[in-house]
């Protein structure tokens, strides 16, 4: 056994482009080139297991993680990639934190000299990915290495070849694997994308603000950044949550102790044709690798979380909107502000570190270049109390200047950053944010017409004569448009001055891509500008993992997890209950892989759920009626009838518990207009206990009106459940008549209301 010892360093990015605000903290380990520490001859007896072979793409299940075992692999032909995965099995218990070693025609070892070609050294207890690009045929030896106190015989081994289609280094720097199969010319823009942004990073912190620019931190190993690129997000969700036990859905940064041996620098992001209707993009792959060239040069050790600010700030600014001002203009007028102190001690939440962060980092940057020197000078040799207290002292000085810096230079920044729009051309728009052009119209035009078509996601059309609009300024428009969710935006100007109109095209979220939509510009009212095919929209495959259950089969409950789930629905999902006992039903969480506090129905014995509602991906729980879970079913793309039979239910418990509140129904007093807050109101349940039926309605936050959807009449016995409502959302207790009973006011820990006789004194 091992004596592990690491820093929980990471980085992470989760981009709020679906409301996701929880940013884990995670050491993952997932491949490690050619090792460093001594090589020494391994012990001759290696610990293989009775049944030692591993074959590729086939589960191997019951393996205890409580002592070293080993194993192996023989691989018959090269491949991209070589994956072998360990993870907690059918019973979803812990594993005890072993980790696996991997040698190629030889023996792996572990202890303070170990000898490897792959380590997986990960911090987290379920989890152990090891990946060897290009591997050669021939033997594959694994050592799984117990950690202290590992007593679990109930881990899933399986090792792959097929997940991603190529692995190649993109340059000295980066290595890239891809799941889908792409052809040369969309490998030759991966790596070109790459090798801008790190050209971008060193402009931007050039010798005026960095004294070691391209200089690696002293010591600092990971000069290889792994990056995996999965073919959906659903894909992404799936294998992100297996190989590296993580929930994340919209990009993240791994760094693992760079200074040991053990080290690694890995990015995890996907194509996000779910987010684009089928548009091809890679999400966020220049912000996380601004994450990784800020690792390697400016930061000592792993993640700080008190730089978070300056983390997603940076990669946000470097990444996504340097010399693209709209976005900043436009975060700069929020309703609610923030100070340089509040952002660089912080005091505001993740959330804050995209937008308040970015602007932070940019007015550093953009007006005091000795300021980032220094700072990073103390960053690179790892003086956190220094960089502490001179970013507490300076945030103090320039808080006036900060602010007058948003309210000047980035309005001249914006104004300054118009691009021509040639008249009967159609301009192509890529990317995130807002974009700003100007259009020159010659005498006498008749009108002028300018449109946005096509592309992904909303866009919304300004345009102004003489003078640059943005929505952030208060000032006289000539005309915009602003069609929800529609692209299709159009301005005419009847007879335009002669000169420069200014037009612009802004995003109505800021984590939104914007693929393949163009702009134009031509003179006359109904005159129109052709434009280029549009690109080829891409159905993505949906993922079924090597270890989940036969389609149509119901799996077991170590499928409580988060997973990515499809925008295409299922005709005909269903589950027959065929068993002598009823059973509840639950729909997991995607976003975290958590049932509700009650089931949305309970399905009697010799009765059949169907619905064609459910999509491709989704997860149900079937549980017994103490809300014990039994078994889990994955919606799919062939086999969605399942069977809950006898032996499926036998050890299922058939009495309901009397449920407890855990928050308190409040007075009808609460029947107002409110604020609603961020974040899902978690374990909402309402349960009626009581002889009177009663209405659920939920409440308007804007004028305190009600409204009755589909949440129903609650009759003894009867309860209602739901993940989705966030807190500070109010529901209204009704009465036949419409009377109101109480208001149940979500709060952020617990949300079971009971309602008994006692509401009705």
């Amino acid at each position: 056994m091992n004596n592990k010892k690491w820093l929980l360093l990471s980085a992470s990015l989760a981009l709020s482009a679906c409301g996701d605000n929880n940013k884990p903290v995670t050491v993952v380990d997932v491949v490690t080139p050619t090792p460093d520490p001594v090589i020494t001859t391994p012990e001759p007896s290696f610990p293989f297991v009775e049944d030692p072979v591993i074959t590729l793409d086939s589960v191997k299940t019951g393996i205890e993680t409580s002592s070293p075992i080993g194993y192996y692999l023989d691989l018959d032909t090269a491949a991209p990639t070589l994956i072998i995965s360990l993870s907690s099995g059918t019973k979803g218990l812990a594993l005890g934190d072993p980790d696996v070693y991997v040698k190629f025609e030889g023996l792996p070892a572990a202890g303070e000299n170990p000898i490897f070609d792959c380590v997986s050294f990960n911090g987290s207890d379920n989890n152990e990915t090891c990946i060897i690009d290009n591997p050669k045929p021939g033997r594959y030896t694994i050592l799984i290495d117990a950690y202290e106190g590992g007593e679990v015989s109930d881990a899933t081994l399986f090792a792959t070849t097929s997940l991603f289609k190529s692995s190649e280094l993109c340059n000295d720097m980066v290595r890239v694997r891809i799941q889908e199969s792409v052809d040369e010319n969309t490998r030759e823009q991966l790596c070109q994308t790459l090798i801008e942004t790190k050209s971008r990073f060193e402009t931007v912190l050039n010798a005026d603000r960095s004294a070691d620019v391209g200089v690696p931190v002293p010591n600092d190993l990971n000069n290889i950044t792994n990056i995996n690129i999965f073919a959906s997000l659903s894909n992404h969700m799936s294998w992100v949550e297996h190989l590296w036990d993580s929930d994340n859905r919209s990009g993240i940064y791994f760094e693992t102790a760079p200074t040991e041996w053990y080290h690694d620098s890995t990015i995890l992001t996907f194509n996000a044709l779910e987010w684009s209707e089928g548009r091809p993009v890679m999400r966020s792959l220049a912000h996380e690798y601004v994450h990784a060239l800020d690792g390697r040069y400016n930061k000592e050790g792993g993640y700080q979380a008190q730089m978070g600010w300056w983390s997603e700030g940076l990669a946000e600014y470097i990444g996504t909107y340097y010399q693209r001002p709209y976005q900043m203009l436009f975060d700069s007028a929020q309703e609610t502000k923030y100070t340089l102190s509040e952002i660089t001690k912080p005091e505001i939440e993740y959330g804050s570190f995209y937008d308040w962060g970015t602007l932070a980092v940019a007015y550093l940057i953009e007006s005091h270049p000795e300021t980032v020197k220094a700072l990073i000078t103390n960053m690179r040799a790892g003086n956190w109390e220094t960089v502490a207290s001179d970013l507490d002292a300076f945030s103090s000085a320039y808080q006036s200047d900060f602010a007058n810096w948003q309210a000047t230079s980035l309005v001249d920044a914006f104004k300054a950053s118009a691009k021509p729009l040639p008249l009967n051309q159609a301009t192509q728009i890529n990317g995130r944010g807002g974009w700003l052009f100007k259009v020159s119209v010659p005498a006498n035009a008749p009108s002028l017409t300018i449109t946005t078509t096509g592309g992904s996601k909303n866009v919304d059309l300004w345009v102004n004569q003489g003078e640059s609009a943005h929505p952030a300024l208060t000032q006289d428009i000539s005309c915009q448009s602003i069609t929800p969710d529609s692209n299709e935006e159009k301005c005419v100007i009847a007879a335009p001055m002669e000169g420069e109109y200014y037009v612009t095209v802004g995003s109505d979220f800021s984590g939104a891509d914007i693929i393949d939509l163009y702009v134009s510009a031509c003179l006359g009212e109904n005159c129109s500008v052709s434009k280029p095919d549009p690109i080829t929209t891409v159905t993505p495959t949906e993922p079924y993992l090597p270890h989940w259950p036969q389609k149509g089969q119901l799996g077991t409950c170590s499928l409580l997890e988060s997973y990515g789930r499809s925008t295409a629905k299922v005709d005909g999902f269903s589950l027959q209950n065929t068993s002598d006992k009823a059973l509840n039903l639950y729909w997991i969480d995607y976003r975290n892989g958590t049932k509700p506090t009650a089931a949305f129905q309970t399905l009697p014995a010799g009765e059949t759920f169907s619905s064609d509602a459910w999509r491709i991906g989704d997860r149900m729980m079937i549980g017994d009626l103490a809300n014990n879970c039994l078994g889990v079913a994955i919606v799919n793309d062939t086999q969605n009838h399942f069977i809950a039979d006898a032996a499926f239910a036998a050890n299922a418990v058939d009495e309901a518990p009397i449920p407890v509140a855990t928050a308190q129904i409040g007075s009808c007093a609460l029947l107002t207009s409110y604020s609603r807050e961020g974040g899902n109101a978690p374990e909402f349940a309402i349960f009626n206990q009581s002889e009177t039926p009663v209405t659920l309605a939920w409440i308007n936050n804007n004028d305190g009106s009600l409204y009755y959807g589909s949440y129903g009449t609650l009759s003894l016995g009867d309860h209602y459940a739901n993940s989705n409502w966030r807190v500070g959302d109010r529901m209204a207790l009704l009465g036949g008549e419409g009377q109101c009973y109480g208001v149940i006011d979500l709060n952020a820990q617990s949300n079971i209301y009971v309602i008994d006789a006692t509401l009705f004194n």
